[in-house]
């Protein structure tokens, strides 16, 4: 007889999965920890999960690492073509509410992307997301007529290296999207007026 298996477990396994693996990242998560925060035994996960690596895909899927991406890069592009960049949160800017909404949304996601892909397909997200700020940095230094010397390329490494370990930061200590919106907000108000300020003084 073909045992029945129950959505609603699934869901609570996947829940429990996305929490684990937001908080602890892939390597360290344990089946085990995750099987008893779904309120069920380990033994019974495997009835929907072949093991941990299936378990995790079915947490984050390609959509979503490629949606993190579009979002971002379309947030990216917009500096090129507005005047005061502290007015480009999520107030101002639909790119803005756009990302932040995803980060709201799928919170645990965006923190295993961060923070807690190492020893998966995903490993790279963050490394890139890293690159593609630094990236659209650059071309705005050069639209501007200005130079990206080494020392500009090294401290934009580290700023954005920053910027992902801070959302990451949020994401991991707050769970209410209000909370979450707040504090990125308050974040975007440091941050946006600052970078104007390095990459084109005479706006910042």
């Amino acid at each position: 007889m073909v045992q029945r298996l129950k959505p609603e477990v699934r869901d609570r396994i996947l829940t429990a999965a996305a929490e684990i693996f937001a908080e602890q990242g892939y390597t360290t998560a344990g089946l085990a920890q995750i099987a008893k925060q779904a309120g069920t035994a380990t033994s019974n996960l495997y009835k929907y999960f072949d093991n941990k690596q299936t378990l995790f895909e079915a947490v984050v899927t390609p959509q979503l690492a490629a949606r993190l991406l579009r979002l971002l890069r379309a947030r990216l592009r917009e500096f090129t073509l507005i005047e005061q960049w502290d007015n480009a949160d999520a107030q101002g800017s639909a790119h803005a509410r756009a990302l932040l909404a995803f980060w709201v949304e799928h919170r645990c996601v965006t923190l295993i992307l961060l923070r807690g892909a190492d020893g998966t397909r995903y490993a790279h997200v963050r490394a890139l997301m890293i690159a593609e700020m630094q990236r659209q940095a650059t071309e705005y230094l050069a639209q501007t007529g200005q130079t990206a010397t080494p020392e500009m390329h090294h401290l934009l490494h580290c700023l954005f290296h920053r910027t992902t370990e801070t959302i990451a930061d949020i994401l991991l200590h707050h769970q209410d999207a209000t909370a979450i919106e707040r504090s990125i907000g308050l974040f975007w108000r440091y941050q946006l007026a600052g970078l104007q300020a390095l990459l084109n003084p005479s706006r910042g």
